[in-house]
């Protein structure tokens, strides 16, 4: 047995040199230092350096470790452990191995180098470079780095992650993948237990099955309320349908609304919708998966193809991914351009808009009907313009233009040349042309 300053050692053969102040022990060799004890077969210790060399079945234990390796270097001044020819570090129910370690035993820091391998009962991490906090239980990224769980796939280069609370943070080019949904975000934060995940920066959500792109600058996810909420700049995009859906707004809103997986989705605030044959906007809308249908709130209005459509409150039904019918109520107006500075129009109380194919056929007008027609030959001729109040009228739609209006009560019309027409006769009350709050493919500026 040696003992200095604080450190003891035990061995069952001890060679001593007084001149160099060193020792050569072996057979059952043993050294304590504080909570530190290491075991191996041979030591070599230079006592003016206060450093100590291990080798053969080295283990090395300090309260909440054991650490397992062929050969150790350990620094009494400092307290640091090294090893250059693999170990492995258990502590609890995880593992830990790589081929180069330094254990520094005062501030209970452990840095894995070159091969990192973490396993745990719930998932095995790989990695080049990592820190691992014995007191904190806590491993921190410092490199590339691959966590697989029983479903699931993530990476990062930057991060940390808590063995025993099970919270977790990924960055530097993060992402996380299960089977059917991708995850890309500057930073992701997430709590095993709680179910709650945050995203921040370049957040981009991609559900395979769905095929349904979120993209924003932050997002926040709860596993267990299934509940999905994304902010600055959010867009939704639906590629499921034959013409991919663009939606935007301030806050974007989804959850699970029943156990068959069907959901409601949310747009809060400045809500744009684009596809190639519908754009919309209006303050906000709400979306259910148990009906199929969009409900737009608070100033509305849609481009269906070349139509304008504008009322108090709308309506609109999908039909195995297609437009399948609009519903306008209260104050109903469809506006569309004939030529410059004319404008076709049919207002009543309540319309409602008949699709085939994404395109509209007909609109059904009820209460109030009136229409301003600008009417044609087939050559093109212009025939003049058409002014008629009727309570029940139908629009017919060709080809993205309004073809006819059949009038479908006693109707009170005037035929006016167009030149000739009063100037107050060509505008039905509440018309508007919002041309320039038409969403275009420009404001959604994403690769998919």
């Amino acid at each position: 047995q040696l003992e200095q300053e604080g450190v003891t050692m035990w061995c069952d053969k001890a060679d001593f040199y007084t001149a160099e102040n060193a020792v050569d022990a072996s057979g059952n060799v043993h050294i304590q230092q504080d909570t530190v004890n290491i075991y191996s077969d041979k030591l070599h210790y230079d006592g003016n350096a206060r450093k100590a060399r291990l080798t053969g079945g080295v283990n090395m234990t300090d309260t909440r470790m054991t650490l397992v390796t062929d050969a150790l270097d350990y620094d009494m001044n400092s307290r640091v452990a090294y090893y250059g020819s693999g170990g492995q570090l258990t502590n609890d129910s995880s593992l830990l191995v790589s081929r180069i370690g330094h254990y520094y035993a005062s501030s209970k820091d452990v840095y894995f180098k070159d091969s990192v391998r973490l396993t745990n009962p719930r998932y095995t991490l790989h990695a080049d470079t990592l820190r691992y906090n014995l007191d904190r239980k806590t491993a921190y990224f410092l490199g590339p780095t691959n966590i697989a769980g029983e479903s699931s796939l993530i990476y990062c280069e930057g991060g940390y992650f808590n063995t025993e609370t099970d919270r977790m943070q990924f960055t530097k080019n993060a992402w996380l993948r299960n089977e059917s949904q991708l995850l890309k975000a500057d930073t992701i934060e997430y709590g095993r237990k709680s179910g709650d995940g945050l995203a921040l920066g370049n957040v981009r959500w991609i559900d395979t099955t769905e095929k349904t792109i979120l993209t924003g600058g932050q997002a926040i996810y709860n596993e267990q309320t299934d509940l999905l909420i994304a902010t600055e700049s959010p867009m939704m995009i639906d590629a499921s349908r034959s013409d991919t859906m663009f939606l935007s707004a301030d806050t974007l809103y989804s959850v699970q609304i029943d156990t068959t997986g069907k959901r409601q989705f949310r747009a809060y605030h400045k809500a744009k919708i684009f596809s190639d044959d519908l754009q919309a906007v209006c303050d906000s809308l709400v979306y259910s998966d148990i009906d199929s249908v969009f409900h737009f709130y608070k100033d509305p209005i849609l481009w269906v193809n070349q139509n304008q459509l504008t009322a108090d409150s709308i309506y609109m039904r999908l039909h195995k991914g297609q437009i399948d019918k609009v519903y306008l109520r209260q104050n109903s107006l469809i506006v569309s351009q004939a030529d410059s500075g004319k404008y076709n129009q049919v207002r009543g109380k309540t319309m409602t808009g008949f699709f085939k194919d994404n395109k509209m056929e007909y609109l059904l007008v009820e209460g109030n009907g009136e229409s301003v027609y600008y009417a044609s030959e087939d050559g093109g001729k212009d025939v003049g313009v058409n002014k008629a109040v009727c309570s029940r009228m139908k629009v017919l739609v060709k080809e993205n233009d309004v073809q006819r209006i059949v009038f479908l009560d006693k109707p009170e019309a005037t035929l006016y040349p167009t030149k000739q027409a009063p100037p107050e006769e060509l505008v039905l009350k509440g018309f508007r042309w919002e041309v320039a709050r038409q969403p275009t493919r420009s404001l959604f500026n994403i690769v998919l």
